[in-house]
């Protein structure tokens, strides 16, 4: 039986608006930014941008309706954007006072095992103090946060690159004597440039340390923040966080 006219823009006036709403809640997406070429957690292989960090902070925002839409680059560069608004959030975050005061600091949604890497035929047998490491040059991330002992102590001649892959690469070259980062990264750079033979971890973890994604202050930032924390809560609760961890540990 036809509808007259009049009926079908009644029945359209009263669908359209619910179909509108279901679709701007489907099209609500976040830019995050994040460090590029940071093996297990962040990276790109055949055109998709994957990882721990990245498997985890997705799922969480499929959880409350959002796409992720990333942004890695170099980590001084990552931290830069989100300071200018050109995003929404970043991660992932070493706590410090300044950060929790500055920003909302989501998470955490898991740990970083800070660690201290060298060349096999190097004196260093294990790093116990920052003062070990006085007059001695130190292979660091620009940009990264690693402890606040270490970050600040004078002595410490840091010898800055863009990522991991670079400080190792400059360790086996005999520009930096010991190289400080995440065990995780730091194991998988070392086997993807076949220098296992060649470098050996030291036993004495410098820290390990939470890790968050943070959004800004604000009304924007605090209701993403808020959105994002109940997420991972859940995903922490569940055992999921831990499961998407050992996965991938696994495949490495």
């Amino acid at each position: 039986m036809a509808i007259s006219c009049a009926k079908f823009w009644k029945a359209a006036a009263r669908v359209l608006p619910l179909i509108l709403a279901g679709h701007a809640a489907q099209a609500e997406s976040w830019n995050v930014g994040s460090q590029d070429a940071f093996e297990p957690f962040n990276y790109t292989k055949n055109g998709v941008y994957m990882g721990i960090d990245v498997q985890i902070l997705n799922e969480a925002a499929q959880m409350i309706g959002v796409t992720l839409k990333h942004h890695p680059s170099p980590w001084k560069r990552a931290l830069l954007d989100f300071e200018a608004g050109h995003l929404d959030a970043v991660f992932q975050l070493a706590p410090t006072a300044e950060r929790f005061e500055r920003w909302n600091m989501v998470g955490p949604f898991r740990k970083t095992r800070t660690v201290f890497l060298t060349k096999n035929d190097s004196p260093f047998q294990d790093i116990q103090s920052v003062d070990d490491l006085d007059g001695h040059v130190v292979g660091v991330v620009a940009g990264f946060t690693y402890e606040s002992r270490f970050d600040s102590h004078p002595g410490i001649t840091r010898e800055a690159s863009k990522d991991d892959y670079t400080n190792v690469r400059k360790l086996l070259l005999g520009r930096a004597e010991i190289v400080v980062g995440g065990y995780a990264t730091l194991a998988h750079v070392v086997r993807e440039l076949n220098a296992t033979d060649e470098l050996r971890f030291l036993p004495t973890a410098l820290i390990e340390q939470d890790r968050y994604i943070v959004f800004r202050r604000g009304e924007v930032g605090d209701s993403q923040a808020q959105r994002m924390q109940e997420a991972l809560e859940q995903m922490q609760a569940s055992g999921r966080i831990q499961a998407i961890i050992q996965s991938h540990l696994v495949r490495e």
